[in-house]
């Protein structure tokens, strides 16, 4: 039971006469800076903070915070403990700081990878984040250099099979697009093949590409792997594997952790 000196007075803005004459632009403004100081003085508070000892920090009354931490909880910025009934911050602040850092992040992360398979295998790579429309050509340019290019709301080559028909197709294309691990040993079922006549036809396209995951198992972007080839002898024996592991890769340094469950197993 809270103290009687901690109860908020009848002019607080949560009292029933505040509510009935509507929320006022200080009140509004009051409410956000106690919550954010909430949130800063959990950061502060490793092992948590019970409401009175986060009371007694922000020198807020016991219900004002009581309260705080319950809109802060339903929006999931906060997590009590069950046990200790101590409060602390949860991993949201995180996710939104990263969804605001997207795609430099990703870049970050991803272009090393792939520059480092371009130059070892002289093959041709993108990074596709489907999201926001954009692929990035990745090609061999000499002995030790790299060259990109960044196209937006362009087709993707990796998704060629979801953009093209057979009548509008311009070339012969081979398109497999991995979803798990387990689609490496099936994937003669799982390419997807637009044939096109004419000239055109002769050459064929093959292009495959791979989930690239982030630490909350969301998939953020698309790493593949295309050449102009014959047949698709490559594209089912190597093309899909080396995709595969550079998109394993990059995920794995944006803190994803497979799973045989959610990754399949090959």
């Amino acid at each position: 039971m809270w103290n009687q000196r901690d109860v908020a007075p009848a002019t607080d803005e949560s009292s029933p006469a505040a509510e009935a004459q509507g929320p006022r632009p200080e009140a509004r403004l009051s409410s956000l800076e106690k919550a954010l100081e909430v949130c800063e003085t959990l950061a502060a508070a490793p092992r948590g903070l019970s409401v009175t000892e986060l009371a007694r920090a922000l020198g807020q009354p016991a219900p004002t915070v009581h309260r705080l931490l319950a809109v802060l909880k339903r929006r999931g910025y906060v997590r009590q403990d069950e046990q200790t009934s101590r409060y602390s911050l949860s991993l949201k602040m995180l996710d939104l700081s990263f969804r605001l850092l997207g795609r430099s992040e990703l870049r970050l992360h991803a272009y090393p990878v792939v520059r480092e398979y371009v130059l070892r295998t002289g093959s041709r790579a993108f990074i596709a984040v489907p999201d926001a429309g954009e692929v990035t050509y990745v090609w061999p340019a000499g002995p030790d250099e790299a060259a990109m290019h960044t196209q937006y709301g362009r087709v993707m080559p990796g998704h060629c099979a979801l953009f093209f028909s057979e009548g509008t197709a311009p070339r012969r294309l081979s398109c497999l697009r991995l979803a798990r691990k387990a689609d490496l040993v099936r994937s003669e079922e799982v390419v997807a093949r637009l044939e096109s006549g004419g000239a055109a036809a002769r050459e064929r396209l093959n292009c495959t590409c791979a989930p690239v995951f982030d630490y909350t198992s969301r998939e953020v972007a698309r790493v593949g792997v295309f050449a102009h080839a014959g047949d698709e002898a490559s594209l089912l024996t190597a093309d899909h594997r080396a995709a595969w592991e550079v998109a394993e890769r990059i995920s794995l340094r944006l803190g994803h952790l497979p799973t045989a469950h959610s990754a399949g197993v090959a």
